[in-house]
């Protein structure tokens, strides 16, 4: 009996020791850096608010479908893809989301930016807030896009998916790359505008989402003027004129009686990517997002250049 003791009591000694060190691995926190410092969690967020399209978008390409999402229908107008879950809880305006249909949707995350229209302290009262920035006019988007996604992904226990997503979109974007400056050739810049109505027009430059992704396209942005934070300037169709010997192309959604009157208008006819038929029309994409609308337009832009001009 003492000889069975003898053998039994490491044995059991072992087993208690690697399970206690299996049960410390399981309590380590997930560690997060945010605008508000570290944030902590237990586990893997799993119904997870998003307060803002580009993480909406982050989170369903990512294979999680958020719990709560603000703004769904300008989200279908202005995103378009990915498509939303068919089940989520609408917290209204992203500027100042539903607090009681929040706190219903019993999230155990909630991913939110710094210049939200409502106190940290009152997202914070629900559930963990994850808090990062998109943009501040200094690095470009895309890069910020990409760290946003990884943590992310690090919140949700999805950072094998989001690696194997980054390297498809690398290896896309080299190949998306080569066929534009195949179909205008490898000296032709390209602007891409968006029109606040018909005379005021955006024009993004490298340090925005378009920008930078084309960038890393290895597809030249042709202006190089001053930019706000989101990264395009902003003027009257003469902003255009120190570029109109590059490639033109305009983001959608557009109002139709916007469009009209604008390419009607006698500046923009005399244009000479306009007399030279060198403006393209892309469709719907989220200039503002984050990775998967970083890889839309990528894909958009290729298609609509090999398509020909509008």
């Amino acid at each position: 009996m003492n000889i069975l003791r003898a053998l039994v009591c490491p044995v059991l000694l072992c087993a208690a020791l690697i399970g206690a060190h299996a049960s410390t691995a399981i309590a380590d926190p997930i560690e997060i850096e945010h605008e508000r410092g570290t944030l902590r969690l237990n586990t893997p967020a799993t119904r997870v608010a998003t307060i803002n399209w580009a993480f909406t978008e982050s989170v369903i390409a990512l294979g999680l479908d958020p719990v709560a999402i603000a703004d769904p229908q300008d989200y279908v107008d202005w995103v378009a893809k990915p498509d939303l879950p068919q089940s989520f809880v609408d917290l209204g305006q992203r500027s100042s989301p539903n607090l009681e249909a929040l706190r219903a949707s019993k999230p155990d995350l909630i991913i939110s930016v710094p210049d939200l229209g409502m106190s940290y302290e009152k997202l914070a009262a629900i559930a963990p807030v994850l808090e990062l920035r998109l943009f501040d006019g200094k690095r470009p988007a895309f890069e910020t896009a990409r760290e946003v996604f990884g943590k992310i992904a690090k919140a949700t226990g999805r950072e094998a998916e989001a690696k194997a997503y980054l390297a498809e979109f690398d290896q896309e974007l080299i190949k998306y790359g080569d066929r534009i400056k195949t179909a205008i050739g490898p000296d032709q810049t390209i602007n891409v505008v968006f029109f606040f109505d018909e005379s005021n027009v955006g024009i993004f430059a490298d340090i925005s989402l378009p920008g930078s992704v084309m960038t890393a396209m290895g597809v030249p942005v042709a202006y190089d003027g001053e930019v706000n934070k989101w990264g395009f300037g902003r003027g009257g169709l003469e902003i255009l004129a120190p570029y109109a010997k590059e490639t033109l192309v305009y983001t959608n959604p557009v109002p139709e009686i916007v469009l009209d009157k604008l390419l009607n208008s006698p500046i923009w006819k005399v244009m000479d990517f306009t007399r030279n038929n060198r403006v393209y029309e892309l469709p719907v994409v989220w200039a503002y997002g984050g990775v998967p609308s970083g890889l839309r337009f990528a894909k958009l832009l290729t298609e609509t250049i090999e398509n020909g001009p509008q």
